[in-house]
């Protein structure tokens, strides 16, 4: 067992409470502070649209641009989830085995992942903006809003890796409070500063892109200082930053499916921005850009909950304490499946509320409410898909892990969407989404007792061959 690097002494009861405090209190105190930060953290890309969609006289135009530029900035933010879903629940483990050193090499090499992944992201999208837009259901009247808001966005892909991958180090080290005050810097900055980029400065959407690069640059800022001052258990130290291969392969084996989960959204906006553009034209893509607002607005309260307890999951995993593990895990179910269920009845019951937020426009108000009575039909259950997912990354199960990410997305949802459109038209794409959330919701159950199963199973024999040894 490796030794507690000089300096965390004092730092490390912090991380111990994963191991000793009240699950309700403890589980309590890291789910808020990461609803908030999901609350906050969602501000980023609503505020925006919010905004961009009472610009006079081309709000419409400018919403539906701003969607076309959504699966570039998902892969952007997915590819930080190789460190902050795949490095942060390491290290967490790592923490749970009293093993500081082996937490700071995947601290390290996270950071030197973002940064290459940064500049291969800025590379690549500059050069392939304009044919990707158009490839994802531009219009002559959309493109130049999309490609004017991504232009400026692009220069910001450092902040948003930074601010996304990082900052889940800090709450896997129980800092919860810490993760939620550095998404909430860069948010109060983006509410404050769009209005007054985008109709003070009538700038549009490229201040409302300003605006966001700004707010993610402070965020990374704060992040970054926390993590190599003496507040942080594992430190971040740039001058030492590299790629160890054994940490790039776990992270790359935990991390790829979230990623793959986050990455499968792009695709899946292309899709159904391209085929809403071919049966319904320049309306329904708004209308689809106004559900994945709300579609966005409800996952936060269920991803607040996975994200809070998965640092807990994955420390106990790692010090093998079966008891405290199946309390977690039967909470981390219960809660996500409740958070889910509430929302999707919310959504539901008062579709007209939410769309409003985002458009006053008669027209596309009634559109996109009855859009949003079938759109959301199968989201009541989707808390045992987030549970599902949390417990497979915790536990470090890379393929169970890729295939549930695939499965709602790629399996389902996208062949219908292709397939149904012939038969029932534009309302086809539509009948798709509640089709691959149903199908998605029984398999990772099944899934999940079976893993739950195994890892009992094998907490036994261990706990068996210590006794017999």
């Amino acid at each position: 067992m490796e030794k507690t690097p000089a300096g965390t002494a004092t730092l490390i009861s912090q991380e111990k409470r994963f191991a000793t405090e009240s699950l309700n209190k403890l589980i309590w105190a890291m789910v808020m502070p990461a609803f908030m930060a999901q609350l906050i953290n969602a501000l980023y890309n609503i505020v925006d649209r919010v905004y961009i969609g009472r610009i006079p006289g081309e709000g419409e135009l400018a919403l539906t641009g701003l969607g076309l530029t959504f699966p570039i900035l998902q892969i952007v933010v997915a590819m930080s989830a190789f460190a902050g879903s795949g490095g942060a629940p390491l290290a967490s483990r790592y923490l749970g085995r009293q093993d500081y050193n082996k937490a700071k090499d995947i601290l390290q090499t996270s950071a030197t992942l973002l940064i290459i992944f940064s500049i291969i992201l800025t590379v690549v999208f500059y050069i392939a903006k304009e044919p990707l837009l158009y490839l994802f259901g531009a219009s002559e009247h959309t493109a130049p809003y999309a490609d004017a808001y991504l232009s400026i966005y692009l220069l910001g892909t450092i902040f948003v890796q930074f601010s996304v991958g990082l900052n889940p180090f800090i709450s896997g080290q129980g800092n919860a409070k810490i993760a939620m005050f550095s998404t909430l810097i860069g948010a109060v900055i983006n509410i404050i500063l769009d209005p007054i980029f985008i109709f003070v400065f009538d700038m549009g959407v490229q201040g409302a892109a300003i605006a966001t690069v700004i707010s993610q640059a402070a965020s990374a800022i704060w992040i970054v200082r926390y993590l190599t001052s003496d507040k942080s258990v594992v430190r971040l130290d740039f001058k030492k930053l590299g790629l160890k291969k054994d940490c790039v392969m776990a992270i790359v084996a935990i991390g790829i499916s979230p990623v793959i989960m986050q990455s499968t959204n792009s695709l899946v906006n292309i899709v159904l921005n391209s085929s809403f553009q071919h049966y319904g034209g320049d309306m329904y893509v708004g209308a689809m850009t106004i559900l994945s607002s709300i579609a966005t607005m409800q996952f936060i309260p269920i991803d607040a909950v996975r994200q809070g307890v998965i640092p807990i999951l994955a420390y106990n995993y790692g010090s093998r304490n079966k008891k405290r593990l199946i309390a977690i895990m039967k909470r981390l179910l219960i809660f996500t499946t409740a958070a889910s269920m509430v929302t999707s009845i919310v959504v539901l019951a008062f579709p007209e509320l939410f769309v409003a937020i985002f458009s006053s426009n008669s027209e596309m108000v009634d559109l996109a409410s009855g859009l949003a009575r079938v759109y959301f039909l199968g989201t009541p259950l989707f808390g045992v898909i987030m549970a599902t997912q949390g417990c497979f990354i915790a536990f470090g199960f890379a393929k169970s892990s890729i295939f549930i990410a695939l499965l709602r997305k790629i399996i389902i949802l996208i062949p219908f969407a292709l397939i149904l459109p012939h038969f029932y038209g534009v309302m086809g794409i539509v009948y798709a989404q509640p089709l691959a959330d149903i199908g998605a919701t029984i398999t990772a159950g099944i899934a999940l007792i079976i893993a739950f199963r195994w890892i009992i199973r094998t907490m036994e024999d261990e706990s068996a061959s210590k006794i017999a040894s």
